[in-house]
């Protein structure tokens, strides 16, 4: 059963890295929207709305790249950091 995630009223679109990531973390689409819901928002790009959001996760943290596009947000990569 496939449904569509929202965040601040926004549409999330997985990209094939992200999804590959995510496998590689073991982790569900679902944990985006509670890295997005917890994390700290960094801008990367004002400009071409490019932000990074890290969150703590077991004893890495975990950066999380999107980009704000009309009314959808473009989830790039996930990856833990040491």
């Amino acid at each position: 059963m496939f449904y569509n995630l929202y965040w601040k009223n926004r549409l999330l679109v997985f990209t094939w890295h992200i999804k590959k990531e995510l496998e590689k973390l073991g982790k569900y689409e679902e944990f985006v929207v509670y890295i997005l819901e917890n994390g700290e928002h960094i801008p990367v790009s004002k400009k071409q709305q490019k932000y990074n959001a890290f969150f703590k996760y077991r004893k890495k943290r975990i950066c999380l790249s999107y980009v704000i596009h009309e009314n959808k947000i473009i989830l790039i990569h996930i990856k833990p950091i040491k």
